[in-house]
């Protein structure tokens, strides 16, 4: 059994912004599901299967009390880790307690280059200014970040100003997200791309690849890795990983293949905390990696294990995890 590389671990819901974009539909008066105890058991539990990268999320991961320990616990058992946030509570106290505690990355988010554009996704005035600060303090302390941004028919033609923003305040790395209408998206499935233009969305960033002087990637894009195939990448890009190379565990100790795909493959505090054991013997996360089992033209692609296609987005759209994704413009050769 191949356990994933990279684990996202949603430790609250609690949030003070309300973006409209939200998988988690975060709010303030959401709880934290698990306490401290329970973080711990199921950060021993993967810890015991294998090394993976653990990416402290939410919500707003900052927001729980313990954040720090729970960090420093994941250290202690050899787990290397970032974290997403959102930034308003990151000043210069909280970064000096990130290093020391042993993240090695973190991301932040930026839906917008300008301040009303960010702000009104996020639904939160200061929402753009917390996130030029934020940067300036991990930069001014060396830590590693990268900028999120998730792109909507609101920001799609605004690709060029988002990377500059994102060099010009020192990211290391632009990571796209395509929106998957999930959460409170599903309330803006208006502004998902349409076929032609997220192909030309991922056409414009293949060519951003090649000349940015920062990293690029793709996420909830796994089209990109066909693009990227037919273009000989140097370094090759891979498509959707959720359930084989990439897991997500849930503020309620659900695993899941993505934090956008709400199906869970066994709840890890009902289950004597043995990660291990649902990940391998899970029907649902095995249905995903058993290519012959998906549907429509996914199922005929050349690209399938290259691209797999968005397992969230078809589910959000069509109901079933596995139909085609629903905004692929390629028709398979078959």
């Amino acid at each position: 059994m191949i356990f994933p590389r990279v684990i996202a671990f949603e430790l609250t819901r609690k949030c003070r912004y309300n973006c409209l974009h939200c998988r988690a539909g975060a709010a303030m008066g959401i709880g934290d599901a698990l306490d401290t105890s329970a973080c711990k058991r199921i950060l021993q539990s993967v810890g015991a299967c294998s090394k993976p990268l653990i990416i402290f999320t939410g919500g707003e991961p900052l927001e729980r009390d313990d954040i720090f320990e729970l960090i420093a616990y994941a250290k202690s058992l050899g787990l290397p880790s970032a974290l997403a946030t959102c930034g308003y509570k990151l000043d210069s106290n909280a970064a000096e307690n990130i290093k020391t505690a042993g993240i090695g990355a973190v991301s932040l988010s930026l839906d917008g280059p300008t301040r009303q554009m960010h702000d009104s996704f996020r639904k939160s005035s200061g929402a753009f200014d917390a996130v030029v600060n934020a940067s300036g303090i991990l930069k001014a302390h060396g830590i590693r970040f990268q900028i999120n941004s998730t792109i909507t028919t609101h920001n799609a033609d605004m690709l060029d100003e988002l990377a500059r923003i994102a060099g010009e305040l020192g990211a290391a790395c632009f990571n796209i997200f395509i929106l998957v209408p999930t959460g409170r998206g599903e309330a803006i499935s208006s502004q998902l791309l349409d076929r032609d233009r997220y192909e030309s969305v991922l056409e414009k960033l293949a060519g951003m690849k090649r000349e940015m002087p920062i990293d690029l990637r793709v996420t909830c894009g796994p089209q990109f890795a066909r693009i990227m195939a037919t273009r000989d990448a140097p370094v090759p890009v891979k498509g959707c990983l959720g359930g084989k190379e990439f897991g997500f565990i849930s503020y309620r100790g659900d695993i899941q293949i993505c934090g956008f795909l709400d199906i869970s493959a066994g709840n890890l505090a009902k289950n004597d905390f043995d990660f291990g054991k649902l990940w391998a013997s899970s029907d649902f996360l095995n249905s995903i990696r058993n290519r012959p089992s998906f549907k429509g033209k996914c199922a005929a692609c050349e690209y399938l294990e290259t691209c797999s296609g968005c397992r969230a987005r078809a589910y959000a759209v069509t109901g079933d995890f596995l139909a085609s994704d629903p905004i692929c413009q390629y028709r398979p050769t078959k």
